[in-house]
């Protein structure tokens, strides 16, 4: 088998959002994504995640570059400002 190239976007923020990046992210086009309890610390001080509004979430998509930088685009524009936002993203090799 073939390893094929794609990009991972990781997407930290206020669980409050949830819902509506999901909205956001399977409109733009990607075809799944992984949601999980976001825990630590950073330039906005310590985030407990507690599973409730005012906790963190990680958004994870795998899609190609064009995707990524789309949903990028998109959320920066619609709530960098006004929520804690956190994205990067990584080449990766989908293995299957």
């Amino acid at each position: 088998m073939t390893a094929k190239p794609m990009t991972l976007l990781v997407i930290v923020t206020e669980a409050v959002l949830e819902d509506i990046l999901i909205d956001e992210i399977t409109e733009l086009g990607a075809h799944g994504y992984t949601i999980g309890d976001g825990r630590g610390r950073g330039t906005h001080g310590t985030r407990a995640g507690r599973w409730t509004q005012g906790g963190n979430i990680r958004i994870e998509v795998v899609g190609s570059t064009q995707l990524c930088a789309r949903i990028v685009a998109r959320l920066k524009e619609a709530y960098e400002n006004n929520y804690g936002l956190l994205m990067y993203t990584a080449p990766i090799e989908l293995q299957n």
